[in-house]
């Protein structure tokens, strides 16, 4: 006996509705998946543009990783391929913050990977995915994503979001998300790939000097040509005194609750050896902070050729947001 029209159909949409479930993914899968991921993982190599939002602009940066387990990598920071300005590099002797363009380099221990290189590190987000306690789960058309509460603790980004591919765990994307969930910093992946062997000296200061461009002259200390750069961004009741000016540096002070001052300056290449120091990230520039929090500390950063050093009883966020806005700043 035929089965009737309308039995034939509900029998074949139940069964649809059966495979789509089983094909779908869970969080518990996805984080079993990545945990196995993540033990296996021995080298990857990415790059990726990075997009910051704030002082009311947006700057892109181009980003080049290298990572061999268990603990190197080397992050080239540029506007494009061929115009790397700020290399990170980490091997046993400690993480290095260098300057191509300057042939210098600042060289400290810390755990920054841990801290703040999960926005560039991909197997540093996977670590914080994994050890989230409080994480949101969704998928999307081929992704799959963990959205979690930023840590430290930041005033401008509450909120952290990976972006994976659903087949085989890719990065896609890392976002930073102000409490309106609007992107801060967005760095979209734009190749990924694993087993990359790399040569022996890879993950030395010496080797990220050498991503100068070659038809780039260092620049001799004595050729001020950079104008005088000033904070589009100051604390309240902060107030600029006279700049004062020599053949190689501008040096800018400000009075207020907080005074604080502003060394620019084209330096002559040396190493630089900061053992105490930490990195600070100012979204695409890394900076290096010395000194203790509530004492007169200072954060140094290289940009466009130009060492910056910002001194002042400020506290940490305040430091990040003068600097950040002198960022892609011109010289008056």
């Amino acid at each position: 006996m035929r089965k009737p029209w309308y039995l034939v159909f509900l029998s074949i949409l139940i069964l649809s509705l059966t495979l789509v479930g089983c094909g779908s993914q869970n969080q518990e899968t996805v984080l079993k998946d990545l945990t196995d991921l993540k033990s296996n993982l021995k080298s990857y190599e990415s790059k990726a543009t990075m997009t910051v939002t704030a002082n009311n602009s947006q700057q892109k940066y181009y980003i080049e990783t290298w990572y061999q387990a268990p603990h190197y990598y080397r992050i080239a920071l540029g506007n494009d391929p061929s115009s790397i300005t700020q290399v990170i590099v980490r091997n046993d002797d400690g993480i290095f913050v260098v300057s191509p363009q300057l042939k210098k380099s600042f060289r400290f221990k810390g755990d920054w990977a841990e801290n703040q290189g999960h926005v560039y590190l991909y197997h540093a987000a996977l670590d914080r995915i994994l050890a989230a306690q409080d994480k949101k789960f969704a998928t999307g058309d081929g992704t799959v994503s963990f959205s979690m509460k930023m840590e430290p603790e930041n005033p401008l980004v509450s909120t952290q979001r990976v972006t994976l591919k659903d087949n085989g765990y890719e990065p896609q994307q890392i976002a930073l998300l102000d409490k309106d969930d609007k992107s801060i910093v967005s760095v979209d992946f734009n190749s990924f790939k694993t087993g990359v062997e790399f040569k022996k000296d890879a993950f030395t200061p010496e080797s990220a000097m050498a991503m100068a461009p070659t038809a780039t002259k260092p620049v001799l200390a004595g050729a001020k040509d950079f104008g005088v750069i000033e904070p589009r961004y100051v604390p309240d009741g902060a107030k600029l005194l006279e700049p004062q000016e020599t053949q190689s540096s501008v040096l800018l002070r400000y009075s207020g609750k907080d005074p604080f001052t502003i060394i620019e300056q084209r330096p002559a290449a040396k190493d630089s050896n900061l053992r105490t120091g930490e990195i600070v990230d100012l979204w695409g520039t890394p900076a290096v902070m010395t000194g203790n929090e509530g004492e007169a500390r200072t954060m140094q950063w290289f940009h466009d050729g130009v060492e910056f050093s910002l001194t002042g009883k400020m506290e940490t966020d305040e430091m990040v947001r003068v600097a950040q806005s002198m960022l892609k700043t011109d010289g008056k």
